[in-house]
């Protein structure tokens, strides 16, 4: 007996009940992905950072969210931490943790960083401000001791007769007492460092091995030793050699050109070597970025530099040698005039004169100077070598080298991992604001939410598409992207706005593409588990009307 044909409006029924089953799966898969964007969005533009963009609204919880990030995690390539560590133990997030002491990479480090518990407040401002405020004393100890050279020069000036008075009215006095009050500075410095970090003033695990440090207690002994120990000797021989009927003055003036006042001219020279101190504020101070670049890109050339100067080593000394043998004949000649022969011996007269000649002629760019005597006086023949020399030095061979530093310039700032992910900040931010203006510009009625008109007649202005593209935005019809920054409710807000046009931006990304991939297969499998439940409960109410 066949089967009697289903009822029309039963088989409608069953249609629209299986639609709105479908539809119903597909709103809650549609939300899941939005969730999981706004996710990976969030990661993405705050990685590293502690707190997160004020547009962006706290995440909701998803457990299914929640295992899909972690698959991607465990996706994602572990060799973007090079530092290995040990599974033998879990790491404790503590500042003052035992681990392998060995030289971690910048990611690495910035890593460990944002693990560790945050340091004590002494301990926080000793590693940051104190590093900027001590630099301020070294630029302006620094400033005394130009005003002293410059005291020194005009004292000299009247001692020689070329002047009469000095331009600063200041005394020896002043300075004396200046050079004590900078010591102890620099004397607490380096003692509050000792005492608060301890064993990392000489060892952190973040930074390495601190030289800077060392540094600093080694210019302190020797700015003891200078106003501290040479003033004592100095008394212990004047005592010694200069009685005191004979006169103080007279044991001075003798004194002044003893080689102890030589020696304490020559640390008071070392002492200038303080200002490298304030490249330690480059740590802490985010104004020095660029100073921080060009101090890294510096060494990161230094191999580049050392056979650069090795090639152009060679070339010196090997035309040096040339051209002082072959003008020490000339020098040697009687015949010749003397002027001319006295001349050419200051310039090329030995092995040592015609090295330095040639360093003049390959950085100084005075060449003519000390290349026109030879020509016009000895032999005009000799303009073949130094042309010769020029224009394949000179002229290429600097070129060279020049446009290597400039390739290893470029080299370092594309691989500085901290100069990239703060430029990513930077850009995110400059973004995330431009949006922000472009929305309050768009909402005429200043309620904080857009409709569908108001974001329609936004796009539709020449000049906000033009600036649209400018942020690297592609919109081309702007009802169905109103729906898709729409969460449900007809009206855009501002995170709503920002969030969404930040996905937008630019082409698809691997990561996105493969979130999208895993969940068009989920809901793919979802919907063929939905399909056969209902196959099978079709089944069971035709059996059961049957």
């Amino acid at each position: 007996m066949d089967c009697p044909a289903a009822d029309p409006e039963e088989k409608q029924s069953e249609n629209d009940w299986l639609l709105a089953a479908l539809d119903r799966k597909f709103a809650e898969q549609e939300k899941a992905l939005h969730r999981l964007l706004d996710q990976v969005f969030r990661r993405d533009l705050n990685w590293g950072s502690e707190r997160n963009s004020e547009v962006l609204l706290e995440r909701e919880p998803m457990w299914e969210v929640q295992m899909e990030v972690k698959d991607l995690v465990a996706v994602l390539p572990s060799r973007i931490v090079e530092a290995k560590v040990s599974t033998k133990e879990d790491v404790q997030p503590k500042s003052s943790m035992k681990s392998n002491r060995r030289h971690k990479s910048l990611i690495g480090t910035q890593v460990m960083k944002e693990k560790w518990e945050p340091d004590p407040p002494l301990k926080r401002f000793v590693k940051g401000p104190l590093d900027g405020y001590m630099g301020m004393v070294v630029v302006v100890n620094l400033i005394f001791m130009i005003i002293m050279t410059q005291w020194t020069g005009s004292q000299a000036d009247i001692l020689l007769g070329i002047s009469t008075s000095s331009s600063l009215n200041l005394t020896e006095h002043f300075f004396e007492i200046s050079e004590y009050v900078f010591f102890v500075l620099f004397v607490l410095d380096v003692l509050i460092r000792v005492w608060v970090l301890r064993r990392e003033w000489i060892y952190d695990q973040r930074e390495g091995f601190m030289y800077l440090n060392v540094f600093d207690a080694c210019v302190v002994v020797v700015n003891a030793f200078e106003l501290l120990v040479l003033p004592l000797s100095r008394s212990q021989v004047s005592k010694h050699f200069f009685p005191a009927q004979i006169g103080t003055a007279a044991g001075s003036l003798l004194l002044l050109g003893s080689d102890q006042e030589q020696h304490a001219n020559s640390i008071r020279v070392i002492k200038l070597l303080r200002i490298v101190r304030t490249l330690r504020i480059v740590k802490t101070v985010t104004i020095f970025r660029q100073l921080r670049l060009l101090v890294g890109t510096c060494i990161a050339s230094i191999g580049a530099l050392f056979w650069s100067m090795v090639l152009l080593m060679v070339l010196k000394v090997g035309f040096a040698l040339i051209i002082c043998q072959a003008l020490q004949g000339y020098v040697l000649d009687d015949q010749q005039d003397l002027d001319t022969r006295l001349l050419v011996n200051n310039l090329y007269g030995d092995f040592g004169k015609a090295f330095y000649t040639m360093f003049e002629v390959t950085h100084s760019g005075s060449w003519p100077r000390v290349v026109r005597p030879v020509v016009d006086d000895v032999d005009a023949l000799y303009a073949i070598p130094f042309l010769t020399y020029i224009t394949l030095v000179v002229f290429a061979v600097i070129r060279i080298v020049t446009a290597l530093f400039l390739k290893e310039t470029l080299a370092s700032a594309a691989n500085d991992a901290d100069m990239v992910m703060e430029d990513n900040r930077r850009m995110a931010r400059d973004a995330q604001n431009k949006l922000e203006e472009l929305f309050r510009a768009a909402d005429d009625d200043g309620d904080g939410n857009l409709t569908k008109d108001e974001f329609a007649a936004a796009m539709s202005l020449p000049s906000v598409q033009g600036f649209l593209t400018s942020l690297d935005v592609s919109v081309r019809d702007c009802h169905p992207l109103f729906d898709i920054l729409d969460d449900g409710d007809g009206l855009i807000t501002t995170a709503e706005f920002c969030k969404g046009l930040m996905q937008l931006k630019g082409q698809a990304r691997a990561l996105d593409i493969f979130v999208l991939q895993r969940e068009n297969a989920k809901l793919m499998k979802e919907c063929q588990d939905i399909q056969r439940s209902l196959l099978h409960i079709s089944e069971s109410f035709r059996g059961a009307v049957k």
